[in-house]
């Protein structure tokens, strides 16, 4: 048995996002989580979205619903609406042409909710021999209370997480993003490297909804 630590939601893709206390999960995952993204118009990506892998400084910006809309946090500090004023200047940090798509359930690598394992960070971390921030991982709910790798054992089976039912589908493929802290920008190719050596690249575990309901830190999540 599982206890949801912290929740977080990314209202825009590749952005760091915000941590909170409760949500609502549905089909298209917690409220408001990846809803936007910038759209890449470039020629060669055309139609899919920008992210970290295309300009890596978007993870300096960090996003949060306010009302309907976003506001963004700038590296300097500054607060932001989401707006073309913003898209268009990030346009001009990127070299790339940009648009906003507002689309819920759109912009999600694959399954909506992911779930990254503490213990399981922590075993990595033993692994490597340092620190390892777990929002590296961008996850939506970081669980505690299983063994390193526990959370495999899900893999097909429906599990319960507060009030909400989840599907868990398949395991988390990592890329280059993880190699970069998310306040410093610091790199550690090693992670990935290792990761890719002994746990098949991956991290976490995507599922779907199966049954909505409002989860918070501290409820348990079991099968």
């Amino acid at each position: 048995m599982a206890v949801i630590e912290e929740i977080w939601r990314h209202p825009v893709k590749s952005m760091a996002g915000e941590s909170v206390e409760s949500s609502l999960a549905g089909a298209d995952g917690l409220t408001g989580d990846r809803r936007w993204a910038l759209v890449d118009g470039a020629p060669n990506r055309a139609g899919k979205p920008l992210t970290i892998r295309q300009h890596e400084r978007l993870m300096t910006y960090r996003a949060r619903l306010a009302g309907e809309g976003v506001e963004v946090v700038t590296p300097s500090g500054g607060v932001r609406a989401l707006d073309d004023r913003l898209v268009g200047e990030l346009a001009a940090e990127s070299g790339r042409p940009l648009h906003l798509r507002d689309r819920p359930g759109a912009n999600f690598d694959d399954s909506p909710v992911l779930i990254v394992n503490l213990a399981s960070v922590r075993g990595l971390a033993a692994e490597v021999g340092q620190q390892i921030d777990h929002r590296r991982f961008r996850a939506n709910l970081y669980v505690d209370g299983l063994g390193p790798e526990q959370e495999l054992e899900w893999l097909g089976r429906c599990i319960r997480a507060g009030g909400a039912e989840l599907e868990v589908v398949l395991r988390c493929e990592r890329c280059v993003v993880i190699t970069r802290d998310p306040d410093s920008m610091a790199t550690s190719p090693e992670l990935l490297r290792h990761l890719a050596e002994t746990h098949e690249t991956c991290m976490g575990v995507y599922c779907r909804v199966s049954r909505p309901g409002r989860l918070a830190v501290g409820d348990l999540v079991e099968l």
